[in-house]
């Protein structure tokens, strides 16, 4: 079995201290061979990505696809950059701190109209920086390779998906020392005098992947300061008491939290219902090229869920890893924080896919790290594919990666553009912003008419903003009352896209 999360051990290394006497192409070698997507690449596979790959020097606040004419993938030997948007480069609004050991830049392979990610240097920093196109075309040649890839990109996206979410849901104390804690684990080094793991992070940065203003964010720093958890330096932080940091992160299990949920019985599938999920994969870009052989073995083990507004549709906590299509209805993302508050991340619907993720030894999470859930807004029809089995076949033909990784990044970009507006600028802005996006996703047109009819309710529209209902509500009366949206019992309709967007993306 692979062990999809084995790639945190190089970023324990300190890869600062570099060789002088190394060469770039050995150098680039060198942190390749340490990343589990590259460590087992014949010599002749290496030696053509290393003939098209360069390496560059980037100072501090430079972006790294200032000198980029195409597409890059990049991954660091040294130092640390800052994910963020591309309209947000001036607006300081961060995702989180990215070091050695992580493939960046996937996304810049999709075919958008703008850029979806931008990384800047948090500090000075070396990246290789591996054109695009021709990287795809090695893989292409050499298809076993994409499963190496794969495997590395879904158990990172994971990881930066759970820190990022960890950010936004529960108490700022238990926020602080859990970003800490992890951005340490992940990019850390540990001091040669006083043995202390050191991360370096500004605070405006720390706020801004926090949401929250630098002050509030100082107030927390400070306080573990005080009280001897932490040291705090200029752009930097040391840690001093692990086991303290960790106790605050991840707090006691909160006795409301919910107990697992046991694991549904199927039952034998009817051959209305195989041919009903083959005919809805099969118009999926990630599905289209699958043999007869590999679909047939997909659809034994898959299953139709039908499941009534209210009800769970997937926990963590069931045990059971699943790759799941949504078919009709929607469904709340919610994340559940260690405090046992639940924090609804986003609204899917017809089309959605949830994530591809690597199958671990341990099936439950740790409760108190938090949990994802699936919850039905509306009633919900869903096909559920074990995740096991579905990875099993992407390696039994590579290929198929390949498509299945594009279509996974482009749904990832969607869903982290609308959290983003979600959480960004003024409580109008998110809620504009989030109207709109969801309208554009989960929207339905009416006959002959040019406006879009949203199906959520004001109470949802809350959760995923983080504000009170009477807020939101608030905010949306003033739409309506300027023309912008119709509002009805658990549903909107939006009368002017033109005007809406205008107010999402005006100036904070």
């Amino acid at each position: 079995m692979r062990r999809p999360h084995a790639f945190l051990a190089i970023r324990k290394k300190s890869m600062t201290d570099t060789e002088p006497r190394l060469s770039d192409k050995e150098l680039m070698e060198r942190t390749l061979r340490e990343m589990p997507a590259f460590a087992a690449w014949p010599s002749v596979a290496m030696s053509r990505l290393l003939a098209f790959s360069r390496l560059q020097w980037h100072t501090r606040g430079k972006l790294l696809s200032d000198e980029a004419t195409e597409p890059e993938m990049l991954t660091l030997v040294s130092g640390s950059v800052l994910h963020t948007r591309p309209s947000d480069s001036n607006a300081g609004l961060t995702w989180t701190l990215l070091g050695p050991g992580v493939l960046l830049g996937f996304a810049h392979m999709l075919e958008l109209e703008e850029r979806p990610f931008e990384y800047i240097a948090s500090d000075d920093a070396v990246a290789i920086h591996i054109p695009g196109h021709q990287l795809f075309a090695l893989l292409d040649s050499e298809p076993a390779r994409w499963a190496d890839i794969g495997h590395m990109l879904i158990s990172q996206d994971v990881e930066q998906g759970q820190l990022t979410t960890s950010q936004m849901a529960g108490k700022l104390s238990r926020r602080v020392a859990e970003t800490i804690e992890k951005l340490a684990e992940y990019y850390g080094t540990r001091g040669s005098e006083d043995g202390a793991v050191h991360l370096r992070l500004a605070q405006h940065d720390m706020a801004s992947m926090l949401r929250v203003s630098r002050q509030s964010a100082h107030k927390e720093l400070a306080a573990l300061a005080a009280s001897g958890v932490i040291k705090l330096k200029y752009n930097a932080v040391a840690i001093l008491d692990p086991v303290a940091l960790q106790n605050i992160a991840r707090p006691a299990l909160a006795s409301h939290a919910p107990n697992a949920v046991a694991r549904v019985s199927w039952g034998k599938n009817s051959l209305a219902d195989n041919a009903f999920m083959e005919r809805e994969l099969r118009v999926k870009q990630a599905f289209m090229p699958w043999s007869f052989t590999a679909m047939t073995r997909l659809l034994l083990s898959s299953r139709v869920g039908r499941h009534p507004r209210g009800s769970v549709v997937w926990t963590e906590l069931s045990g059971v890893s699943e790759y799941v299509l949504f078919i009709s209805g929607h469904i709340s993302i919610g994340r559940v924080s260690p405090e046992g508050d639940r924090f609804s991340l986003l609204l899917w619907g017809p089309g959605d896919f949830s994530y591809l993720k690597p199958v671990l030894e341990e099936a439950l999470p740790t409760l108190n790290h938090g949990h994802y859930d699936f919850v039905a807004t509306t009633d919900v029809v869903a096909i559920h594919m074990p995740m096991a089995l579905l990875l099993e076949i992407l390696d039994s033909e590579p290929m198929l990666w390949k498509e299945a990784l594009l279509m996974s990044e482009r749904q990832h970009v969607s869903y982290t553009h609308t959290v983003h507006g979600q959480v960004a600028g003024s409580l109008q802005q998110r809620v504009a912003s989030t109207v709109q996006r969801l309208a554009a996703l989960h929207g339905t047109h009416a006959n002959g008419e040019d406006v879009v009819r949203l199906q959520v309710s004001q109470a949802s529209l809350a959760m995923m903003l983080q504000a009170n209902r009477q807020a939101v509500n608030k905010e949306l009366k003033a739409l309506a009352a300027s023309g912008v949206l119709g509002l009805e019992y658990n549903a909107m309709t939006v009368l002017d896209a033109k005007a809406l967007g205008l107010i999402a993306a005006s100036p904070q």
